[in-house]
């Protein structure tokens, strides 16, 4: 009996131990939270918070080490705890800069707010709306610009695309952020082209994987000469995309030239018509994204070819443009919410921790199949 006493007591302590530094994690985090040590950074000292709350130095040890896997505060050996970015400024940005082009970005926006909102973060969100290449530019800055103004913690940059220059234009703006000590995460791609790398972590697909996955589809549909639709100052990620379509293509022991590569505006009729004419000639395309899809199959029914009987045709992001297409495009699905909850994560764990190597962080993304990449003589097969 009296063991079992003993047994009774010890759970008891450990309940009101757990209960107590439970209770003075939550009230050192509203107060890190409400900017209380925000001018200071440093956290009294564990004898101090002892004392001031009349508990024992290991419920305060307890407390301050839910504080750091939160992210809210480092400790220093020898010199305390100190709150970090994450706990002292609770706004981040979020720039994306291709508003204009494609409803992808609509649900990246909502699912980003939903999680700045869920983790007791202010979103300042940033979008370039702008069509004109020196206007995005501009646009750009002035987001960046606001960003450093506003103190935010963090940013989560999706690079700039369709602007002259655009590489330049980005690492000019990562470098103002890095210059004011806000960390970065990228979105969707990097600011250069592979085989380079940048110093930042890049969430996105595998935009590799995901270009010969659609290669792989094509080939396998028939198609015997496949090339890749770019508009100009496209984004390192689509020759990511290139690099895909390349190494399906090599697969079959076949080559694929550079000239299978058309850089145009969707709607350039006669570059689209010179294209065509070359022998043999393109019996598929891929294009770097559905919207752009959408465009160059309008333009290539007013050249007279149609999808998919003369042209099968495939695109990126699984939009909605992609589902009410006639026929319906076949697209790479990017999982919107997974990238957005990957790069805001990767973000509170870069602002935790400055110093952490960069990563590169891939989000599964499928392949949809739809009719723009089957022929008519393969859906009659398929119905025998």
């Amino acid at each position: 009996m009296r063991r079992c006493g003993i047994i009774s007591t010890v759970a008891e302590e450990y309940h009101v131990c757990k209960a107590k530094y439970k209770e003075l994690y939550e009230r050192l985090r509203n107060e890190i939270l409400a900017g209380k040590y925000a001018d200071r950074h440093v956290l009294p000292s564990e004898a101090q918070l002892s004392r001031r709350y009349a508990c024992s130095r290991n419920t305060v040890r307890n407390a301050l080490d839910e504080l750091r896997h939160e992210g809210l505060i480092r400790c220093r050996q020898g010199k305390g705890a100190f709150v970090t970015k994450a706990g002292s400024a609770r706004k981040i940005g979020l720039l994306l800069s291709g508003i204009p082009y494609s409803e992808y970005f609509q649900p990246v926006a909502t699912a980003f707010m939903q999680l700045a909102r869920d983790a007791d973060y202010e979103l300042d969100f940033g979008a370039v709306r702008a069509s004109d290449p020196e206007a995005r530019i501009r646009e750009a800055e002035e987001i960046v610009d606001d960003f450093i103004r506003g103190r935010v913690a963090g940013v989560v940059y999706h690079p700039l695309d369709y602007a002259y220059d655009n590489g330049a234009a980005n690492l000019r703006q990562l470098e103002k952020l890095t210059a004011a000590g806000i960390p970065v995460v990228l979105f969707d791609s990097d600011v250069v082209v592979a085989p380079a790398r940048s110093s930042y972590d890049v969430v996105s697909i595998d935009n590799v994987i995901a270009g010969e996955t659609v290669a792989r589809h094509l080939l396998d549909a028939g198609a015997r000469n496949i090339h890749f639709l770019l508009k100009p100052n496209w984004m390192p990620n689509a020759w990511g995309r290139i690099r895909g379509v390349t190494c399906a293509v090599a697969a079959t022991g076949a080559g694929w030239p550079p000239s299978n590569i058309l850089v145009s505006e969707p709607n350039d009729l006669e570059a689209i018509r010179r294209h065509m004419r070359r022998r043999p000639r393109p019996d598929a395309f891929v294009c770097e994204n559905d919207t752009l899809a959408a465009f160059f199959k309008d333009s290539l029914e007013k050249l007279g070819w149609r999808v998919p009987d003369d042209v099968l045709l495939a695109g990126f992001d699984d939009v909605s443009i992609a589902r009410l297409l006639t026929p319906p495009l076949t697209s790479i699905h990017q999982p919107c919410d997974q990238i957005a909850a990957a790069a805001f994560t990767r973000l509170l764990a870069r602002m935790a921790n400055p110093k952490l190597p960069p990563q590169e962080i891939f989000v599964f993304a499928p392949l949809v199949a739809r009719a723009s990449s089957v022929r008519p003589d393969k859906r009659k097969a398929r119905k025998r």
